[in-house]
């Protein structure tokens, strides 16, 4: 693909459409504006898209988080304490991005409750994937917009970003209460989980691409110049479930005995994951994981 041309919405729908994008579907995006090179319109023509190939009866949501418990800016300034509305007034802007806020200032955006990890969408489902989010316990528990996009057989979209991006992996830990779960702050429903250095995704997140490809669980194209993925939420959700029902360290980077090699631990963890969903690549283990993230 000749990637000097200019990206337009067109061209952008039609990526999306290489990987299996057709309305209706709700969407989970995350996305990077400079990956693509020079798009016609910027984050309005990227919104515009993803709007058309979500169609007017789906959704499109994306992150708009705020900074972490460890800022000083910690969660949206107007949360005092944890929300009682089903949906955040908030028009404070997120720190995730210029897509997301373009997502977050259109007429018809919403957003989910939670003071950090709140999500905006927009289109006539989006609020089937946020509304519940204030109930949840904690960011990425019951009730959450990864839960729900399972529940509502949507799609994690990664454009021009890799799977170090992806939320959805809390999603498990949360359900199966890992042993490395980090700080919690129960009155602000926020979550640290672990940290971010001594994660697979962040620190190897080409050994989990390299996994999941392997597994046929991830789709792959180019939009403009950007390497662009698509990931049925339930399927990826199957994966988890299995891998960490295996492994509950899986994801997380650990000496062994006395000796710290972590490409080596994240390259035994990401073959163990292989060989535990080739035994059992259950594509119902999805309903698993939101029966147990419903458990006390």
């Amino acid at each position: 693909m000749n990637t000097t041309n200019p990206v337009t919405q067109s061209t952008i729908t039609q990526g999306l459409a290489r990987l299996g994008i057709q309305p209706t579907t709700h969407l989970m995006v995350h996305a990077s504006l400079s990956r693509f090179g020079l798009v016609t319109g910027g984050a309005h023509t990227v919104v515009a898209a993803l709007r058309q190939a979500a169609g007017p009866n789906g959704a499109v949501i994306i992150p708009s988080f705020r900074d972490a418990i460890r800022s000083e800016n910690y969660a949206l300034q107007q949360c005092a304490h944890a929300c009682p509305q089903s949906l955040c007034p908030s028009n404070e802007p997120g720190c995730t991005g210029i897509i997301g806020e373009t997502v977050r200032q259109q007429p018809d955006s919403i957003r989910s409750c939670p003071p950090t990890p709140s999500w905006v969408g927009v289109g006539a489902a989006a609020s089937h994937l946020l509304d519940g989010h204030h109930q949840s316990q904690t960011p990425c528990g019951h009730d959450s917009p990864f839960i729900r996009l399972m529940q509502h057989d949507g799609q994690i979209l990664l454009l021009g970003v890799g799977i170090n991006t992806i939320t959805n992996f809390h999603v498990i830990e949360d359900a199966l209460n890992v042993p490395y779960l980090s700080a919690i702050d129960p009155p602000r429903r926020h979550a640290t989980y672990t940290t971010s250095s001594r994660r697979i995704q962040y620190t190897y997140p080409h050994l989990l691409h390299e996994t999941l490809a392997a597994a046929r669980l991830i789709q792959c194209t180019t939009i403009g110049a950007a390497t662009c993925h698509a990931i049925n939420a339930r399927a990826f959700g199957s994966f988890l479930y299995i891998v960490a029902a295996d492994d509950p360290w899986c994801f997380a980077l650990r000496p062994s005995r006395d000796t710290y090699n972590p490409e080596r631990d994240a390259q035994q963890k990401t073959q163990r994951m292989s060989h535990a969903w080739a035994a059992n690549p259950d594509p119902a283990a999805w309903q698993k994981l939101i029966d147990a993230s419903a458990a006390p």
